[in-house]
């Protein structure tokens, strides 16, 4: 399955690409994330818990942040396991700023494949499943960003 599309969010890029690749805004923003744990530079152990249907389940496995060109594009690879699947996410994002605005736009260009028994629940199922996921991610990104001071301080009002 393929996602893409553009989401705005209100803050500098910069901050923007601080709260991605902060372990703890990724915790809070990543829809049913149970645990995320450092095992290298930009490689997490990382556990999600996810509801499809009348399927739940629990994924194991890595999540990883490259940076390709730093400031602007980076690639999220995601592979798990759990025991209705494996789940095997490649995601693109570019940060665009918006110029005369505290803003910027991210463009996403992501390939996701899902196998196993999770697989059956059909195309027209995981591709709604994956539009929310990523619905959810932006916009949970957007207010973890506009309720914080700074990356990694969240202020009193939440």
């Amino acid at each position: 399955m393929r996602f893409q599309g553009e989401r705005q969010v209100q803050a500098p890029a910069t901050r923007v690409w601080a709260a991605l690749h902060d372990r703890d805004v990724l915790r809070e923003i990543i829809t049913g994330c149970e645990d995320m744990r450092p095992l290298t530079g930009g490689v997490y152990a990382a556990t999600l818990a996810a509801r499809v249907g009348p399927m739940a389940d629990s994924y194991r496995g890595t999540f990883s942040i490259t940076d390709v060109r730093d400031g602007s594009d980076l690639r999220v690879r995601v592979e798990a396991k759990g025991r209705c699947g494996r789940l095997s996410v490649d995601l693109r994002v570019r940060l665009l700023d918006t110029p005369g605005h505290c803003s910027t736009t991210l463009r996403y260009d992501a390939e996701a494949t899902v196998g196993g028994l999770v697989s059956r629940l059909g195309r027209a199922a995981l591709t709604v499943a994956g539009g929310h996921f990523t619905g959810c991610f932006f916009r949970d990104l957007d207010r973890a960003l506009r309720h914080e001071v700074s990356v990694g301080t969240p202020s009193l009002a939440v």
